[in-house]
């Protein structure tokens, strides 16, 4: 049986092996004179030699699993340098996630592993012009070319497409509570009722309760709605009138804006599909990460743990200019409670995803 990744065809542009004839049309690669079809070898490690049908001649040969490591060896020590030297990310915060680190101390120091992307989880007010959003991909430098530790010069939270004002609010972990009654003020506005009000200070009262000294809670919240408030203290729990709080952030009358809960995600390239299995094994099998998968490999290996079952959520809460909220402070209340239970849940599986990695991994590949 012939895996993935034994063999990889490109485009001409990006070291092709599919060859092209004189009328800029793709030609497969011959083989078997009879068959016409590629005439592979099985072993992993065995030399790959493409024919071109133009001439008959020999002009590409290559040990992919030769290549790979090679590579793999020299990405490794150019991301372990930039992490070294404290440089910043390609990631709209600009920062490796604190709670990424220890499960990137555990699998930096293995010979087989290198982490290349990741985000602890976070609670987010986004506002963006469309009703389909798609801010996984604004991870810590998250996808093919990205490494992480990479330098990255003025970078700041990403802002929406055009006008759109991107994050209102973020939190890599749990709110606090006079974060979440900051959040319930700019989408419903100041208690006008003493049934609000009763409720705000039921609901602050519930959360006090919990211990946040805990690490889930051990975040700085970032954002717009922040740096447009710095100078004001609208967002101080002890003001109870807009008068009180000076400058109050308007709602955008345009757009969509979802409160979301996104759950860790991490990705690690890998040396061999053998160090990917063990480690998808500890993603999967150990630690429930049942979304993770390993990228079918070309010139990379690339390990995805993640898991959405439970973890996630994505509510809108303004849509087309039009804050369905602004009456339902309840209601708000009720998905920020949710929100802050799931970043806690999640907070709980990373722990034991950590445990996982280094009962899976053991002592094997540990640099010296």
């Amino acid at each position: 049986m012939i895996e993935l990744g034994d063999i990889e065809l490109q485009s001409d542009d990006e070291n092709s092996k599919i060859h092209k004839g004189k009328n800029g049309k793709c030609n497969p690669c011959s083989g078997n004179p009879q068959t016409r079809s590629p005439s592979l070898k099985t072993k992993t490690d065995a030399n790959i030699k493409l024919k071109s049908r133009n001439n008959g001649s020999f002009v590409h040969s290559v040990n992919l699993p030769k290549q790979r490591d090679r590579e793999f060896t020299q990405r490794k020590a150019q991301i372990l340098a930039n992490l070294g030297g404290n440089a910043c990310d390609l990631s709209p915060k600009g920062t490796v996630d604190a709670k990424c680190l220890p499960i990137m101390a555990i699998l930096n120091t293995y010979a087989d592993y290198i982490t290349t992307s990741s985000c602890s989880g976070r609670i987010a007010l986004f506002h963006s012009h469309s009703n389909i959003m798609n801010t996984n991909t604004e991870l810590n430098g998250l996808g093919e070319g990205f490494l992480e530790g990479t330098a990255s010069k003025g970078l700041s939270l990403k802002r929406g497409s055009g006008n759109a004002l991107g994050w209102l609010l973020v939190k890599h972990g749990a709110l606090f509570p006079a974060e979440m009654l900051a959040a319930v003020r700019y989408l419903c506005g100041f208690p006008s009722t003493d049934e609000d009000r009763a409720l705000d200070e039921a609901q602050m009262c519930y959360w006090q309760s919990f211990n946040t000294e805990e690490d889930a809670f051990q975040s700085e919240m970032e954002g717009v709605l922040l740096e447009a408030g710095r100078n004001t203290s609208w967002m101080d729990s002890n003001q109870d009138s807009k008068e009180d709080g000076g400058l109050f952030p308007e709602v955008p009358t345009f757009g969509t804006i979802c409160l979301k809960m996104e759950p860790f995600v991490m990705h690690v390239e890998c040396r061999s599909m053998e160090s990917a299995k063990r480690l998808l094994s500890a993603a999967v099998s150990d630690a429930g990460y049942r979304n993770s998968g390993v990228i079918p490999p070309g010139r990379r290996i690339m390990c995805a743990m993640r898991s959405t079952s439970g973890c996630g959520m994505e509510v809108p809460v303004v849509s087309e200019g039009v804050n369905y909220v602004r009456q339902q402070r309840a209601y708000v209340w009720a998905l920020l409670k949710l929100a802050n239970e799931k970043m806690l849940h999640n907070e709980n599986r990373v722990k034991l995803l950590c445990k996982s990695i280094k009962c899976r991994l053991g002592e094997k590949s540990v640099m010296d």
